[in-house]
């Protein structure tokens, strides 16, 4: 489930259908470094996901702290910034893809 805890993404979705996981959105990723609320309620999204034994992305991760708190909650599966901004095929392949 795409942008979890956003719009249309109702935890009554969570028991209504299979999901292999959930993609925390990057509203909630942002500054969890310095706004309490925020990592406070990441850290409780990825609990329950694993919980549920759903996968867990986070969306929209740009700085170092960011993925060290992400790391800290046991959120290994991260999409952002600070890994890379978005880039062609061919070169996503060039940089991540080993023969």
């Amino acid at each position: 489930m795409d942008d979890f805890g956003t719009g249309y993404s109702s935890f009554n979705y969570l028991k209504t259908f299979e999901l292999d996981g959930v993609k925390i959105d990057r509203s909630f990723i942002q500054n969890i470094a310095q706004q309490p609320v925020n990592a406070s309620i990441t850290s409780a999204m990825i609990k329950m996901a694993q919980y549920l034994k759903l996968e867990v992305i986070a969306e929209g991760v740009e700085t170092e702290d960011e993925l060290a708190h992400l790391h800290d909650e046991g959120c290994y599966m991260i999409q952002g910034f600070y890994y890379s901004k978005p880039q062609p095929i061919e070169q996503f392949e060039q940089r991540y893809i080993v023969d």
